[in-house]
């Protein structure tokens, strides 16, 4: 921000004397906003010959400050619409240009005891207009935050007049939907939340009040903010982002902190954001597979406990050292390299539920098999370590078949992953099956497993087309 301009409103002191004024008020001032950063910058060292007292504090609820000036008398700066009860037409015009627009004022009358009230007699001394620049990269960061179908609104302690010009120059595409904050009541406030883009002249609680609305309206909001008198609203977001510029205080309570001050890295932290959820999302049915069969399989080996028959009881068929192979190829390595892929599509809903439906049939079908290999044990068809090798490739394979679904659509890259992992388990398997305790699938054993793996990858890719595991 830069001050862009002073213009005189009275006839009774001359400029020099009125930028002697504002010098005082502004190296008295403890105020640290940007606003007084910009005045300081312009005036902070320019000499004066006044000495001031009794100061109050620049708030962003009445948004004006004061202090007295000796022999001058009480001095106001802030917003023209809380110290006039009629603006002078050269603030609307300055508003109209999209500058920020403060107003020093005087009165003569002493202050009254509440420092939220005015006196009644208030002379305007002079008009200062500030210039914020609009960031080259705020029109394609807007347009790229749109077609995201991000729904953006500005939430602003300045002139609607004046935020809806700046606005409209950075391409803000509903520049002309905005509403004085300071005229009307939080009810209103409320029932305008969802349909108003741009919020003027607001107060700290009606920031707050308006991402509380829009939170209880089931959107998930996120706010930038470099100010004390964005703290409320930042800790009431969802996800709170500030710039490495603005008050230490926003920076001690947000999520994000951007450290260059560049809203051009909004998009790219969307786009982390949705490589981690999106790729988590991709790879958890992987890893809930194991969860949901190892579950299943425990209720029923309790149960077949309870039958109180030996010939009957089932034995969990799965040894550590055997999982320890299965996840080397199968919820090891591809997961892992899969979660570094770039995936920026927009974040779904119901991510657990998703991720579970996806694991479900690779799950039943883990128990569907060792229930079948047990009941072929009992009934003399097979033997103990045939059907514990069958378990084993079963539960193998169905894993292999979630990392294949996960490594859809096809690039080299998963391509070269899924023959590492299929031929890397399989072979393994082969070589080490003394150590797994299994034995290597035979003329007896390999016909029964490739019947049941002839039926179950059909129906798996038809269950995911299904639930729509490919639509990405």
């Amino acid at each position: 921000m830069t001050v862009e301009n002073l213009l005189p409103l009275t006839n009774h002191y001359s400029l020099d004397t009125i930028q002697q004024i504002l010098a005082t008020y502004i190296q008295t001032s403890e105020d640290t906003n940007s606003t007084a950063q910009a005045i300081r910058k312009e005036y902070g060292d320019l000499e004066h010959h006044y000495k001031a007292s009794h100061i109050i504090p620049f708030s962003s609820d009445r948004k004006w400050g004061a202090m007295t000036i000796e022999n001058i008398g009480h001095i106001f700066l802030g917003a023209p619409e809380m110290l006039l009860t009629q603006n002078p037409p050269s603030v609307s015009e300055a508003q109209a240009h999209g500058s920020r627009v403060l107003i020093l004022a005087l009165s003569q009358q002493s202050l009254p005891s509440s420092q939220n009230q005015l006196p009644e007699n208030i002379e305007p001394l002079a008009l200062l207009e500030i210039a914020d620049p609009i960031r080259e990269d705020a029109a394609e960061t807007l347009a790229y935050l749109r077609s995201q179908e991000v729904t953006l609104k500005i939430i602003s302690g300045d002139n609607p007049v004046t935020v809806s010009h700046i606005a409209r120059e950075a391409g803000f595409a509903d520049y002309d939907s905005y509403i004085d904050c300071s005229k009307v009541d939080d009810e209103e406030l409320i029932a305008r939340a969802e349909t108003t883009a741009i919020f003027g002249r607001v107060s700290p609680h009606q920031k707050k009040l308006l991402i509380q609305t829009l939170k209880a309206q089931g959107h998930t909001t996120a706010m930038t903010g470099d100010g004390v008198n964005d703290i409320l609203a930042l800790r009431e977001a969802d996800c709170s982002i500030v710039m490495a510029e603005g008050d230490p205080a926003t920076r001690q309570i947000a999520n994000l902190v951007l450290l260059d001050s560049e809203f051009r890295d909004i998009p790219e932290i969307l786009f982390e954001g949705r490589r981690v959820v999106n790729n988590i999302s991709h790879i958890a049915p992987i890893f809930l597979i194991k969860t949901i069969y190892s579950f299943l399989l425990g209720l029923i080996c309790i149960a077949s406990i309870a039958l109180g028959k030996a010939e009957y009881l089932l034995v969990f068929p799965f040894i550590q050292v055997q999982m320890t192979l299965i996840g080397q190829f199968v919820e090891g390595f591809p997961p892992f390299i899969l979660t570094f892929e770039r995936n920026i599509r927009p974040v779904e809903k119901h991510f657990l539920r998703k991720s579970l439906l996806l694991a479900l049939p690779n799950a039943l079908m883990v128990v569907l098999s060792v229930l079948i290999f047990h009941l072929m044990q009992v009934f003399g068809y097979l033997n103990l370590h045939d059907m514990q090798t069958l378990s084993y490739y079963v539960l193998g394979s169905t894993g292999l078949l979630a990392v294949i679904r996960a490594c859809l659509p096809l690039t080299k890259a998963r391509l070269a992953l899924i023959i590492y992992s299929v031929f890397g388990y399989f072979i393994s398997s082969h070589f080490l099956h003394g150590l797994i305790e299994i034995h290597p699938l035979n003329s007896h054993t390999l016909p029964i497993y490739s019947g049941l793996m002839l039926i179950f990858i059909p129906v798996f890719f038809w269950i995911s087309y299904k639930q729509g595991a490919f639509k990405n």
